[in-house]
């Protein structure tokens, strides 16, 4: 039987889906706003769970890509192994996604609590004027590099303070972060079978010696999303199929004896929304791109004008800005709520896209056509949002709560460890607040 929340806006966070120091990000980007110290205030309040050394539980971090909240509503999907995990845990009613709402930047949100603007991940596709260099997602060499990753992963912070984690697959995992990798990983690829992903982290959690953290990765309903449009039976058929595997993983850790000694996340990073082909601003109809680089496209174009042309360009897009469905700004003017605007890794003019148009150049749009459906909009757009659900001897019983801030999971995971948590953007008090003062 589902049981979801009944707020005004649905959205649902699924735990699915770094050289560069806290300090140093700091200097360079936004600065956290909270510390270790403030938070471990927090622990003091008695509506948290008191966890010691002694005590203290594996946590596992699942991330399911591309999983709105409607995905999980009654008669969408047969998800029977989700089911389970609301009715005997906590479900939320969203998790609101940072912006750019994008995989990359969330995904790493996730593990650090940083916003892109503290951690430097700006994007899917991302541009470093310092050193002249870019990361994007389908180069996994740049992805081992420490100096794109800013902030501490919880990986990090538990390996840091003894205790043992693995991660298959998360953005972020493959590079030596502060000095220090996963005791376990596995380098990104696709094509390895969902199956095989589940029993490897079956075996970390129930090894001789298993680990204290462990994260698991399925990117397949976003995929589908993208294809076919939000909502299309092919995203049903990659939910249903995920939701197989998460009931794998519950079967082998029940036979194994360990079931009931594991607190499980279940996070999406971001929602889907449907893309139009009569929605589409083409961009070389308002500013000529030979004067320009433009780092990523789609729906938040960021812009680095040539030398000279950056006045130009903007007054272009500017005058442009209401007939044509979008927002332009320079980086110094962005809307604080982004918290996006001091990191160097934003291009110096930001192009916003209004949910659902679609920004593109006429030779691309020629050749490639677009998505059925997409995602990187404006966080307050509830189809933005993700799912969150959480499970555990640590964690409450059919507890339903409202929409929870990305950025609040890494304190609440760092609470669940008993680890001191490294500088951040979140509240632990405010999740805390939400899952164990009701």
């Amino acid at each position: 039987m589902k049981r979801l929340p009944h707020f005004t806006a649905i959205c649902l966070v699924l735990l699915f889906a770094v050289g560069c120091s806290s300090q140093s990000e700091a200097e360079n980007g936004e600065e956290s706003q909270n510390n270790g110290n403030s938070e471990q205030e927090a622990n003091g309040d008695s509506y948290l769970p008191e966890i010691t050394d002694d005590d203290r539980k594996p946590l596992l971090l699942i991330g399911i890509d591309g999983v709105k909240p409607s995905y999980l509503e009654e008669g969408f999907a047969s998800t029977p192994n989700l089911d389970r995990l609301i009715d005997d845990g906590v479900v939320a009613e969203s998790l609101k996604p940072v912006f750019p709402s994008l995989t990359f930047p969330n995904l790493y949100s996730i593990v650090t609590g940083l916003y892109p603007g503290s951690h430097g991940i700006v994007g899917n596709t991302v541009y470093d004027p310092s050193r002249g260099m870019t990361l994007n997602m389908r180069d996994q060499e740049a992805q081992t590099d420490p100096e794109w990753w800013g902030g501490e992963p919880i990986w990090v912070s538990a390996e840091q303070q003894g205790l043992t984690a693995a991660t298959f697959f998360w953005v972020g995992s493959e590079a030596e972060i502060g000095g220090v990798k996963p005791t376990h990983y596995i380098s990104y690829n696709s094509r390895v079978p969902h199956s095989a992903r589940t029993d490897q982290v079956a075996s970390w959690l129930t090894d001789d010696d298993p680990v204290d953290f462990a994260s698991l990765y399925f990117a397949s309903p976003d995929g589908a999303g993208h294809e076919h449009g939000a909502g299309a039976p092919e995203v049903v058929e990659a939910l249903e199929a995920v939701d197989h595997q998460i009931g794998r993983l519950i079967s082998q850790l029940e036979n194994r004896g360990v079931w009931p000694d594991i607190n499980i996340l279940v996070v999406s990073d971001h929602g889907m929304t449907d893309l139009d082909e009569e929605k589409v601003i083409f961009l070389d109809d308002i500013i000529d791109l030979s004067d320009v680089d433009v780092v990523e496209w789609s729906p938040v174009a960021m812009i680095n004008p040539k030398p000279g042309k950056v006045s130009d360009v903007y007054n272009a897009l500017k005058e442009h800005e209401d007939e044509e469905h979008y927002s332009v700004y320079r980086r110094e003017d962005l809307p604080e709520r982004f918290h996006l605007s001091n990191h160097p890794r934003v291009a110096d003019i930001v192009v916003i896209a209004d949910k659902p148009y679609s920004l593109a150049s006429q030779f691309f749009f020629s050749q490639q056509g677009l998505f059925s459906g997409g995602h990187g909009f404006d966080p307050e757009y509830p189809e933005m949002h993700g799912v969150f659900l959480a499970h555990g001897p640590d964690l409450p019983n059919g507890v339903e709560i409202e929409t929870v801030e990305l950025v609040d999971i890494y304190s609440l995971m760092a609470h669940l460890l008993n680890l001191e948590p490294a500088e951040h953007d979140g509240s632990l008090e405010r999740i805390g607040t939400q899952i164990f003062a009701e």
